[in-house]
């Protein structure tokens, strides 16, 4: 009985602000552990080791992504005022911040999005928290990883679409467990409704599959289209790219800057207003994983191209 107790208090963290700090602290010890594992390469074999080399090209075409990030920003949010809001800049900032990471690699990535976020505050003011700043360089960190493992696995490309799979399906029955054995019974939403937790669980799942759906039935049908196969296996990085960007850093992070943002929590017996956002955001992540995939890989197709043609030193291993 003690045991089950202490187990329903551990799952009670999946609607707390804990789960953004636990995945923030992840994603911290995957950073240190690449620069921990490009230094011992290094220091290994220095003549092998491909890291980045800051040319005037590579300069510019980093520059310009970083650029063109902010750019259309600050003019969409000039526009349309609510994208002054934190958590709808943050997603137009991401898209460019990722294709940065999946082409210049996870260092690259992370500075420009870092940069591009620094920049657009300048130009659009808006509420700043650290969770925000973690988030947007996450986004250029992760594709950067992805990217990296696209190339480390070479032709052997299922390994990421197995992976992404694994991936989708281990933090769905994650989120489950942790549901059921909540002692959680239900969040307050808006207007004074509630969502009991029988209904968390068939968003989660639901949520879960439909994700699961739209990435087989892409990869079916774009399979038939493609016959030499080569952008069919970039679109396999870029949903894998989608995927663990969406669920881990957009589902579990940005919630936490939501929270201080929106000021949701009705008082501090009901997890702080952190699984109101975090299970909205979890809701919409299948159209948004499709969204994000269309539109950053029809970017990729545009300029990988130009970039990849004189910029092969760019690439960071």
């Amino acid at each position: 009985m003690n045991l089950l107790t202490n187990f329903s208090d551990i799952t009670k963290i999946f609607y707390s602000t804990t789960m953004a700090y636990i995945a923030s602290g992840l994603i911290g010890v995957l950073f240190l552990g690449y620069c921990c594992y490009n230094g011992v390469y290094y220091l290994i074999n220095p003549k092998k080791y491909h890291g980045i080399r800051f040319t005037t090209k590579n300069i510019a075409y980093i520059t310009m992504l970083s650029a063109v990030s902010a750019a259309v920003t600050i003019v969409i949010s000039v526009t349309v005022p609510i994208t002054v809001f934190p958590p709808v800049r943050i997603a137009f900032e991401g898209l460019m911040v990722k294709i940065a990471g999946f082409i210049f690699g996870p260092i690259v990535g992370l500075l420009s999005g870092v940069i591009t976020d620094l920049i657009v505050m300048l130009f659009v003011p808006s509420y700043v928290h650290i969770a925000y700043i973690i988030v947007i360089a996450s986004y250029g960190f992760l594709s950067g990883c992805v990217s990296s493992l696209n190339r480390a696995v070479g032709k052997q490309k299922w390994v990421l679409f197995l992976f992404t799979n694994i991936f989708v399906v281990l933090f769905g029955a994650m989120a489950s467990v942790m549901t059921w054995f909540s002692p959680v019974d239900s969040i307050k939403l808006f207007a004074g409704l509630n969502a009991s937790k029988t209904v968390l669980l068939y968003i989660i799942i639901i949520g879960s599959l439909s994700t699961l759906c739209i990435i087989w039935i892409i990869m079916f049908i774009y399979r038939h289209f493609d016959k030499t196969k080569k952008r069919y296996w970039d679109l396999v990085a870029i949903i894998m790219l989608a995927v663990i960007n969406e669920y881990w850093v957009t589902t579990l992070i940005s919630a936490w800057g939501d929270i201080a943002f929106l000021t949701v929590s009705q008082n501090k017996t009901d997890t702080d207003g952190y699984g109101v956002t975090m299970i909205s955001r979890l809701a919409m992540a299948p159209l948004k994983i499709l969204f994000n995939s269309a539109i950053i890989y029809l970017t990729y197709r545009a300029i990988g191209p130009l970039i990849h043609k004189d910029t092969n030193s760019a690439l960071q291993y």
